[in-house]
């Protein structure tokens, strides 16, 4: 019975360990770039820029809503600002931090994001 107990806990603690596990794209920053930086792929690279800002601005939006005011935004995207001027941004980050190419995509565009834009 003992050892079930201690089976049943070790279970419990480790689901908060496992929730913390987040899938992130295989897909590399300098991928991206390649096609952002092409007319043929662009509307493939613009969809991944929308789907990440509108990701984040909704992260914010929820922890807001959920009484979380205080949660940090990563960049802010002003209503005014379209998608060739993010793609722009982004370009223009990558190009300045080389190093970056060969890590995940979501986070060297995030970093360009916040990097480019005001929070």
């Amino acid at each position: 019975m003992k050892r079930l107990a201690l089976i049943a806990l070790a279970g419990v603690l480790a689901v908060p360990t496992l929730a913390h596990a987040q899938r992130l794209a295989p897909m590399k920053a300098g991928a991206l770039g390649k096609m952002c930086s092409s007319s043929a792929s662009r509307t493939a690279c613009d969809a991944y820029l929308s789907g990440l800002t509108d990701g984040v601005t909704l992260a914010q939006i929820n922890a807001h809503n959920t009484g979380d005011a205080s949660a940090p935004t990563g960049f802010c995207v002003p209503a005014s600002e379209d998608i060739a001027a993010i793609r722009t941004k982004v370009l223009t980050w990558l190009k300045a931090h080389s190093d970056s190419l060969g890590k995940p995509v979501g986070e060297s565009v995030f970093t360009a994001l916040h990097d480019s834009l005001s929070v």
